[in-house]
């Protein structure tokens, strides 16, 4: 015991230092998760409006080109009812030939078309500005399209489009524009995001006002042309994480602290039990010592009186016999406990296994008979073992102990010996109910007792046949256990030569 006491607890350690090790991988996979899922939030927020404001362009691109098809650029009168009826339109024009035909300057002028007219000049003398940022193979020329330029207090936002030799164009409104792009956001309350668009860092729309020097940052998004200068950003409260490591690294001390009271109880537990075991076995063994003396004397002056008794006192050679079955039946019981408390020592002889069994027989036929069971004996001719006589008596008396205790509702017991061609094999069969395969691996262990209908009411140490496995190994042989129908079958199998080189078998 104490020296399974470092093992037990460099295990416990090695289990106390595995267990944090994973609850600390455990918080921190947790934590990055978190993180991932609010960028994730974020990414497809963003990605959400800058879908919609470039479907809001399309939408205004479809609408604009189907209203070109019914305008041609010499039908100035249609161009200037655009700025009346349309509200998206503040202002047309129609080029040809590096000459604007409208607004035709070659006509009297408002202000405001005169001032339309200059911003259009660079246009008008390098009409490819409109398309010189569509990527296009080198022999085509785009047809329609979008242009925007810096230039003045307010950006131009043009669509263009190319009918024949003439470039017919519509200015938008970009505060309609900001102010529809702003109305297609939005936002989940329960997401705690803001969401912000900026045009070169001054502000064109935010879903909510809240107090952003608390957020953070967690994606932004830039826009394809025309409006690459605005971006999409999304702000958010980065979840405090403190909160997990807290809360988690506490849980994981509570499993910890559990697991150590756990583990402290089952030494505990173990230790009490072995000492108590030990201290069952010594005691056992002390009686067992002690009840050796009287038992023999018993035994002595039950064999002294037999012979002193006449022929006709049969009731009373009747108890006689009792005692002595009796007696003899302690006494095997009293030398099971023994072998099990202690190394037993071999005493190699030559053995007689047909006469070994044949009295292992007549021993137990009375005590087989009073319970109605019959025994079998079938043994070869001429079969001698070098084997510890002894051992050998113990096991068989173990094998048919079992059968008369478990199986005697099988009403019949076969003992039978035989030689193989390397080995000795003696077998005891039973008629009873049997056992399952499972238990068959488990019948061996120290103190180990089948628990069914048949094991009810009947007394046993569940030693027996751990005694019978250990002398099986000392004498090099085996125990085969197999299922038959119905019953088991023990088997004692013993080779015909012992391994060891150097023994002394009586010869």
């Amino acid at each position: 015991m104490s020296g399974s006491r470092p093992f037990y607890f460099i295990i416990t350690l090695l289990f106390f230092v595995l267990l944090a090790y994973l609850g600390f991988r455990t918080l921190e996979h947790e934590v990055l998760l978190r993180r991932y899922q609010t960028q994730n939030l974020a990414k497809a927020q963003a990605a959400r409006i800058v879908v919609g404001i470039e479907n809001l362009l399309q939408q205004k691109a479809a609408r604009l080109h189907a209203v070109s098809d019914f305008i041609s650029g010499d039908n100035a009168a249609a161009l200037g009812a655009l700025k009346e009826n349309d509200g998206d339109i503040i202002a047309a024009f129609a080029l040809r030939k590096n000459r604007l035909l409208y607004p035709d300057e070659r006509r009297p002028l408002s202000h405001e078309e005169r001032a339309w007219a200059r911003r259009l000049a660079p246009l008008v003398s390098d009409p490819s500005q409109l398309f010189s940022h569509t990527a296009r193979a080198e022999r085509e020329t785009p047809q329609a399209g979008w242009f925007i330029t810096q230039e003045g207090q307010e950006p131009l936002l043009i669509y263009w489009r190319q009918k024949g030799g003439t470039f017919l164009g519509f200015r938008l409104s970009y505060v309609q524009l900001m102010m529809e792009a702003g109305n297609g956001v939005h936002v989940e309350p329960a997401e705690q995001q803001i969401v912000q668009i900026v045009e070169n860092g001054r502000q064109l729309y935010q879903s909510w006002q809240g107090e952003q020097h608390q957020l953070t940052l967690l994606h932004s998004r830039t826009l394809g042309y025309p409006l690459t200068a605005w971006q999409v950003n999304v702000y958010g409260t980065s979840a405090p994480l403190y909160h997990v490591w807290l809360w988690g690294s506490l849980l994981i001390g509570l499993l910890l602290a559990a697991v150590a009271l756990l583990g402290y109880s089952l030494w505990r537990e173990y230790t009490r039990a072995a000492r108590q075991a030990r201290q069952q076995v010594d005691f056992v063994s002390q009686v067992s010592h002690e009840l050796k003396t009287p038992l023999t004397n018993i035994t002595l002056y039950a064999g002294l009186l037999r012979e002193g008794l006449d022929d006709d006192q049969r009731q009373e050679q009747r108890y006689l016999e009792v005692i002595t079955q009796e007696g003899q039946r302690l006494t095997r019981l009293i030398q099971n406990i023994l072998s099990f408390t202690r190394t037993p020592k071999m005493h190699l002889q030559p053995v007689d296994i047909s006469r070994l069994v044949a009295e292992v027989a007549h021993i137990f036929t009375p005590a087989l008979r009073a319970k109605g069971i019959d025994i079998t004996l079938t043994a070869g001719e001429n079969i001698t073992l070098c084997s510890d006589r002894d051992a050998i008596v113990q096991i068989v008396s173990n094998f048919l102990s079992n059968a008369e205790k478990y199986a005697a509702q099988g009403g019949r017991i076969d003992l039978t010996a035989c030689a193989r061609a390397a080995s000795v094999e003696i077998a005891v069969r039973d008629y009873g109910p049997g056992i399952t395969e499972k238990e068959m691996k488990l019948i061996f262990r120290p103190f180990y007792r089948v628990k069914s209908s048949i094991t009810e009411g009947v007394s046993g140490t569940g030693i027996g046949l751990t005694i019978a496995s250990q002398l099986t190994r000392r004498l090099q042989g085996s125990i085969n256990v197999a299922a038959e129908n119905p019953g088991l079958r023990f088997t004692l199998i013993l080779p015909q030569g012992r391994k060891d080189e150097n023994f002394d078998c009586g010869r």
